[in-house]
């Protein structure tokens, strides 16, 4: 079990560490890799958890000596490097609080990668605007393919993560605080909604987006779509607002790191997990910002090869109650009560993001009032 408040032994030295990456083939979570001391044994340090019980690596075997590259120096292990761009601002920066004590006495990085890539140190090219700006400007970084034996090799525990963990440790949050978005300027809209309507397909959302895009651009709100922005632009961006209203989503975690406790974040309720109140939890935590959950889920529409909701499911909002609680927060000004997505928007939105996924959706929560496309198709031919 990790627990971020307790302080003991969080940062180890090891002499002749093994780094054990997982191997080409990977086994998803739980599979073998982090670091050995030299005897063998695992450094309890490299574990990564994704919740305070849940760890996401096993313990690796000691690989063969042949197998094994020497890396001479002092290094800090860094953790597991994620491709997707929400963990990896997450979960692959868990351990930078340590940076502020060994800095001046590393001479780098040492991560494992989450999966085998063509290109380990790809990521770290993709989002070198946003780890540079998270305090590591100007840290090597190394990402082996292959088990490294490191002369002198600091582990630190994870400071930060998903889940429980949301709300970070002490000394995560004084780094965070210290160094994220220090240098960049705040630039853009006062009042912005973050949204998903033009992110590529296997990406969920909202049902009627544009719909609410409309309401709130009448409110005064920019829309701004983040995939679309540089990094430096997305920090200024969030850095400069004063509301943001946003589905539960990973540009979140950024405002984390680099907003100001004269905020308030609406976050809106777009699938049937509990990750608004864990947003609010770090968005609280780490800056003070104020932060009102809007639950107005009607239902979660899935793909038609999944069985719970994720990150590719849809939520189906109530559009009268979210006007009520965003109206009662202060957030909208309109007098006029927002419309009810009727049944054939609902629809149509549907069938357009079939289209565009290629696969059929269907309702979490029973509902005779759909036929995806798919079943159209049957029922016409």
């Amino acid at each position: 079990m990790l627990d971020l408040n307790n302080e003991s032994d969080d940062l180890v030295l090891i002499e002749n560490a093994i780094v054990v990456p997982p191997t080409p083939k990977g086994m998803g979570k739980w599979q073998p890799s982090g670091v050995l001391d030299s005897k063998g044994d695992f450094v309890a340090n490299s574990i990564s958890w994704s919740s305070s019980t849940l760890p996401v690596n096993s313990e690796p075997k000691m690989p063969p000596t042949e197998a094994i590259h020497d890396m001479a120096g002092t290094h800090m292990f860094a953790g597991i490097s994620y491709g997707h761009f929400g963990h990896f601002i997450t979960e692959s920066m868990t351990r930078i609080w340590a940076l502020d004590q060994v800095r001046d006495k590393i001479d780098g990085l040492v991560f494992t990668p989450k999966n085998q890539m063509k290109d380990n140190l790809r990521p770290f090219e993709v989002y070198r605007e946003l780890i540079d700006n998270f305090g590591l400007a100007g840290v090597p970084i190394a990402c082996p393919a292959e088990p490294v034996r490191v002369e002198r090799l600091y582990v630190p525990k994870q400071g930060f993560g998903l889940g429980d963990l949301a709300g970070g440790s002490r000394k995560f949050v004084d780094f965070i605080n210290r160094h994220a978005g220090i240098d960049v300027t705040p630039a853009g809209a006062e009042r912005i909604y973050i949204s998903r309507s033009q992110l590529p397909a296997d990406r969920g959302g909202i049902l009627g987006e544009a719909k609410l895009e409309e309401y709130l651009a009448a409110e005064g709100y920019a829309i701004f779509h983040p995939q679309k922005e540089k990094k430096l632009a997305q920090l200024a961006q969030y850095k400069a607002a004063r509301v943001v209203i946003s589905v539960d989503c990973s540009p979140l975690h950024l405002i984390g790191y680099v907003g100001n406790a004269d905020q308030t974040v609406a976050i809106l309720r777009r699938r049937s997990l509990d990750f608004g109140d864990l947003f609010a939890r770090q968005l609280t935590g780490f800056k003070g910002i104020r932060c009102l959950t809007v639950d107005a889920l009607k239902n979660d529409w899935l793909p038609l090869n999944t069985n719970r909701p994720s990150r590719s499911s849809f939520g189906e909002i109530d559009f009268p109650e979210t006007y009520r609680t965003l109206k009662e927060a202060g957030l909208i000004r309109g007098e006029t009560p927002w419309t009810p997505l009727t049944l054939d928007e609902r629809n149509r939105d549907l069938h357009r993001i079939e289209a565009m996924h290629e696969m059929a959706f269907k309702p979490f929560k029973p509902d005779s009032s759909f036929q995806t496309s798919i079943q159209a198709a049957d029922q016409s031919g």
